[in-house]
């Protein structure tokens, strides 16, 4: 028992009463800060002071392409050393201190130039930690939330990358009395569970320089973001909707053309909905001059879909015109219009009435048609005179009538598309954007 008792009355010793060690830290910390002078940096009179400055990204976004800004939320580290407040020879033990303590010291004027707002959080108590060390060194972290500028380049919209940067100056400290720099070991640290809407964080560049101005030369900390736009959104909300609305105006080249109403609806319902979904996807998008690789999508889309109602138009007035040319005609022949109409047959060369017989459909011009038998029902098989290769080379050189243009349209429209939107994601997808190109070097 003498024993036991001995050895706690010297850890008592060693350690000191919890109640006496407090009032020790107390006294301490007041012995410092006594003759303290917050007015004066450290080393007043002597060399500039260093401070490292450090950061963890707690979160980034959103990210705003109308307001051209994007909002961050970090813990924002200074670390310097004050000689004024160092203890070591007293005490080993590193302090963790109160907010309030940072009204009785000097700290670095650092703020971020280039952000539009900034604040400290104050939930449930001012989210700041100060650690002081028995050398005098000081951590000084606070919770930021900011948001900064971002000026963008949406030539490349929405396959684009952007660099967005935070400035971080000292305000009234020129370099003869305060130099910024970043910390020797992970001066931007990023959350592992970071996530940004319609972005990828690629990467974080740091770079440090000298601002020059009338009032002094002024240290500069900037860190870069480079994020990378992801693609899906825009494929499923945009490219997929308008790829289809290309392909249903396609759908009134199948449709028989004495069907206009249907055909009509079908054509002009396709560009009012071109135009909506335009509308729609530009109001999300900042008012630039700059033509953005959507745009140029969509002015596609919109020519293809418009050119198939003027299709549409051409095809109603190549009909209008054939059928009042067959009457007149039909009626210089002295042939009765309705016993030989024209039935949506084969083209002719120049004015012609197409004949059947049985399955098949010939066609012959009117000097032949004056040796065809007429009955009540049907026109009669017509024996074409002459050579059938002649025909055939006559036939290549043929006007444009309604029959023709459909049977262009429904191949022409559907394979240039093909090709035009094969060239478009090959030259988008392989260019290799360098926005890092433009950050001070």
């Amino acid at each position: 028992m003498l024993v036991l008792a001995v050895i706690v009355s010297l850890f008592s010793l060693t350690l000191g009463d919890p109640a006496s060690r407090s009032r020790d830290m107390s006294t301490l910390l007041e012995e410092l800060v006594q003759n303290y002078d917050a007015n004066l940096r450290p080393q007043f009179g002597g060399g500039p002071v260093t401070v490292d400055v450090t950061m963890h990204i707690d979160s980034i976004g959103p990210i705003s392409e109308v307001d051209m800004n994007f909002r961050l939320d970090i813990s924002f580290r200074q670390v310097w050393r004050d000689s004024r407040l160092q203890y070591e020879d007293r005490y080993n033990d590193n302090f963790t201190l109160s907010h309030s303590f940072l009204k009785k010291i000097w700290t670095p004027d650092t703020y971020f130039p280039d952000s539009l707002s900034a604040d400290k959080h104050d939930v449930m108590t001012p989210n700041v930690l100060i650690r002081l060390h028995p050398n005098g060194e000081i951590l000084y972290s606070a919770r930021i939330t900011v948001i900064a500028k971002c000026p963008m380049k949406l030539h490349y919209f929405p396959m684009d990358m952007q660099v967005c940067k935070l400035l971080v100056e000292c305000y009234g400290y020129t370099t003869k009395d305060l130099i910024l720099q970043w910390g020797p070991e992970h001066a931007v640290e990023v959350s592992q569970s970071l996530q940004i809407a319609q972005f990828t964080l690629i990467d974080t560049l740091v770079d440090n320089y000298t601002l020059q101005f009338s009032t002094g030369n002024f240290s500069d900390l900037e860190v870069n973001f480079l994020f990378k736009r992801d693609l899906m959104y825009f494929i499923l909300q945009s490219y997929v909707p308008s790829t289809l609305i290309v392909m249903l105006s396609w759908v009134s080249f199948w449709v028989n053309r004495s069907s206009i109403p249907a055909r009509a609806s079908l054509s002009i319902t396709t560009v009012l909905t071109m135009i909506t979904l335009i509308g729609t996807t530009n109001s999300t998008l900042p008012k630039v001059s700059e033509v953005k690789a959507l745009d140029i999508y969509f002015g596609l889309c919109f020519i293809y879909v418009f050119g198939a109602l003027v299709e549409f138009a051409s095809t109603c007035y190549l009909t209008t015109k054939e059928e009042r040319k067959r009457q007149i005609e039909c009626e210089r022949l002295g042939i009765t219009y309705e016993y030989c109409a024209y039935k949506e047959r084969l083209p002719a060369f120049t004015i012609e009435i197409v004949t059947q017989v049985e399955t098949s459909f010939l066609r012959c011009t009117p000097n032949h048609l004056r040796d065809a038998h007429l009955d009540n029902n049907n026109c009669v098989d017509v024996q074409v005179i002459g050579d059938h290769e002649g025909w055939r080379l006559l036939g290549m050189m043929r006007p444009m009538t309604a029959a023709r243009l459909e049977y262009i349209s429904c191949i022409g429209f559907p394979s240039s598309f093909l090709l035009l939107e094969v060239a478009y994601w090959t030259f988008y997808l392989s260019i290799n954007e360098n926005p890092v190109s433009g950050i001070h070097a």
